[in-house]
């Protein structure tokens, strides 16, 4: 039994592949790359790091740290946790400073490694190479049989082994998803969803589902065309690095002109470079490094290990592709110490400095005094100006903290507050409502200045000051 399928005719007798996407055929049609594996030091070296990552990726949300999980981003609470450090709204300036010194991070490494991240640690990339696409080769064989069962009727057997594949790879995708998804909720939460509480947090389940569906069209369809298409860290290339920057490159003078070999091990002409297409059959974006530096280059040195194992078999120097640099290539000295990356270091170590003393030196709690929002200011019966208010308080602490809620002035104002004292509990944020009564000769064109001194018994303590509102006199 044989289930045909239509095969796609090309409507260009010779198609101009050095003017479209790898990816994309001459009629614009989907062109599936089917990449070749060179097993040199690069990628061990990128398969170490990439099961580390992986590792880490699904084994931080099970580790805790203070009762709380190793990173945690409670979007329902507003509460991030970084190695057992909550930050809440209040703490904006270390939140900020923490962006900021991620985006300087990038810059720098960018503008000194070129795109040395899409090769090394950008879950696409690590993901894709390391997981899935080897999982492809076991089920349906190494890129050569995939290539030449595209261009037959599928078969009941492969069929089956495409189903496997697809259905690991929708096991691994929910893993995957779930995982995510406990970096926000906590896999606690997650498991309780097996039982009755699946109803109770539907937006959840569909949270993963979703989610699920996503990395699976991303890894079984779209795959490295996030890469060359969506993501838009390659475009930002030609702003991001310079001449000094490492890239992977090929050496013209040294390659060309390139020619086959012969069978009595002659060449033609008398460039390095043999023309053996490894570097392109090799490359997880299909393009072909010789053409110069390209936007669709991720920097995986795949290239490179397999144009080294190439000139090892011809007995000639290996390094014809390479990690080098735009101004290396044209015969000049890279300069690592460059006025761009002077400017990136000392900014970055600024702001880095800046978050250090924000984390080290913040105070165990916080204290904001907020208006109440119904009116401005209320006449009692007996003439005297009332003002309604919430004193927000943020328990920084690993502990509960218990708050003691003084006015200091004005001296002849009443305070009543609605809990005294009032517990916070550790890392949280709560609020409690008091109120102010003050006499209406008190008020100076329509305000009155107040005083609030705020206590804890873990020795935190904060004066605040407040605008009574009153009428105009």
């Amino acid at each position: 039994m044989r289930m045909s399928s239509k095969k796609r005719q090309s409507v260009f007798p010779v198609a101009p592949q050095n003017e479209i996407l790898a990816t994309l055929s001459a009629d614009g049609g989907r062109r599936w790359l089917h990449p070749q594996i060179s097993k040199g030091k690069y990628w061990k070296l990128r398969r170490n790091s990439a099961y580390i990552l992986i590792g880490m990726f699904f084994l931080t949300p099970h580790i805790y740290i203070a009762g709380k999980p190793m990173i945690f981003l409670d979007l329902t609470h507003r509460q991030f946790t970084f190695f057992g450090t909550t930050l809440h709204p209040t703490d904006n300036l270390i939140l900020a400073a923490f962006g900021a010194s991620l985006i300087l991070g990038i810059l720098l490494v960018t503008a000194i490694f070129g795109r040395l991240w899409c090769g090394y640690a950008c879950p696409q990339t690590v993901y894709l190479e390391f997981i899935f696409r080897p999982i492809e080769v076991m089920l349906e064989g190494p890129s050569h049989i995939r290539k030449r069962d595209e261009k037959r009727d599928i078969t009941p057997g492969r069929f089956v082994r495409k189903f496997l594949k697809w259905l690991l790879f929708s096991v691994i995708a929910f893993l995957m998803s779930s995982t995510f998804i406990a970096y926000f909720t906590s896999f606690e939460l997650l498991y309780s969803l097996a039982g009755w509480e699946l109803f109770e947090h539907w937006h959840i389940v569909f949270a993963i589902m979703f989610f699920t569906a996503l990395i699976f069209f991303d890894f079984t369809i779209f795959r490295e065309q996030m890469c060359t298409i969506a993501c838009p860290y390659g475009r930002l290339q030609s702003v991001l690095i310079d001449k000094d920057s490492m890239i992977v490159g090929y050496d013209v003078t040294r390659g060309e002109p390139r020619g086959r070999l012969q069978k009595n091990g002659e060449q033609q002409v008398l460039g390095d470079c043999i023309d053996c297409r490894r570097c392109i059959t090799v490359c997880p974006t299909g393009i072909d490094i010789r053409r110069g530096l390209q936007m669709e280059c991720i920097g995986c040195a795949q290239c490179i290990d397999a144009c080294h194992d190439s000139m090892l078999k011809v007995n000639r120097p290996t390094g014809l592709i390479r990690y080098t640099s735009l101004k290396q290539l044209e015969g000049g000295q890279t300069k690592w110490l460059r006025p761009r990356v002077i400017i990136y270091s000392l900014i970055g170590f600024v702001i880095i400095c800046v978050l250090l003393s924000f984390l080290l030196f913040r105070s165990p709690a916080n204290v904001e005094i907020l208006r109440a929002a119904q009116e401005a200011y209320r006449i009692m019966p007996n003439g005297d100006v009332a003002n309604q208010m919430r004193i927000r308080l943020t328990n920084r602490k690993a502990s509960a903290q218990s708050f003691t809620i003084k006015l200091v002035e004005p001296k002849e104002a009443n305070l009543v507050v609605s809990m005294q004292p009032f517990v916070c509990g550790p890392n949280q944020v709560d609020a409690v409502n008091v109120v102010v009564t003050s006499p209406r000769n008190a008020f100076t064109k329509g305000s009155q200045k107040a005083m609030f001194e705020i206590e804890s018994d873990k020795g935190f303590k904060e004066t605040k000051e407040f605008i009574l509102l009153g009428p105009y006199r």
